[in-house]
């Protein structure tokens, strides 16, 4: 997780370097970078699911009525406000769209294509970084 933050910061910098032409006062560059978002990182317990898992009705839509689609995630709404989103490392950035029986407190659940994806990620815990909450 340090290596995404190092990139985050750099990205920050080049962008800087990018906007800021040559004699761009230090007033002026203190203001963007100041403007940078911090982000939280927590752990959290992840396991995949997909639209045709037991007790679903295989049609896909989740609890805020969307389709389910790669980068949908279920969350405890009481913990994880929908729309809030998730970069997981090793899947990428997931938006809380939808909930789970099973999915209680510090856990998110991703949403994969197929079964077998789904089965392949298994149950990690991972450090999770809040993009927006």
């Amino acid at each position: 997780m340090v290596g995404f933050i190092k990139k985050l910061v750099l990205i920050t910098l080049v962008m800087a370097l990018l906007l800021f032409p040559h004699g761009t006062s230090a007033e002026d560059i203190s203001r963007f970078t100041k403007a940078a978002k911090t982000y939280t990182t927590v752990q959290l317990l992840t396991t995949g699911y997909t639209a045709n898992d037991p007790g679903e009705t295989g049609n896909g839509i989740t609890k805020t009525g969307i389709k389910a689609k790669y980068g949908t995630c279920a969350v405890d709404p009481k913990v994880f406000p929908f729309g809030t989103k998730f970069y997981v490392p090793g899947y990428g950035v997931a938006v809380a769209d939808d909930t789970g029986g099973a999915i209680k407190g510090n856990r998110i659940d991703l949403f994969f294509d197929s079964k077998d994806q789904a089965f392949h990620w298994g149950m990690k815990r991972l450090p999770v970084t809040l993009i927006s909450k």
